[in-house]
């Protein structure tokens, strides 16, 4: 899978004002290679991965993901798209009545 970020910008709003969270981000990610994002707490580096799967949308760029523009997918077309990739959230819930590969799988 190839990842590409172009000029990615997003803002949130915050006692109505616009913070910016991702200025111009651009990005590269080949078959194979593997990357850290890395940054202080509250830098946007999920901010960033949520923007990749679309969990948020962006205010400005363009992403695409195996050669696929997600940043302009349909509801059903993203829903298949996501099917492909995986997310591991920062936090999250795990099932204790479930055994590990139960939680995972």
């Amino acid at each position: 899978m190839m990842i590409q970020l172009n000029n990615i910008q997003k803002s949130y709003y915050q006692q109505g004002k616009r913070v910016p969270i991702i200025r111009s981000v651009s990005l590269s990610v080949d078959r194979g290679e593997i990357y850290c994002v890395i940054g202080k707490s509250g830098a946007g580096k999920s901010t960033l991965l949520r923007c990749v799967n679309q969990l948020v949308s962006i205010d400005e760029g363009h992403i695409e993901v195996d050669g696929i523009c997600v940043d302009g997918l349909s509801k059903s077309e993203l829903r298949d798209f996501r099917k492909r990739i995986g997310v591991i959230f920062q936090h999250f819930n795990l099932l204790e009545s479930k055994t590990v590969w139960g939680n995972v799988a």
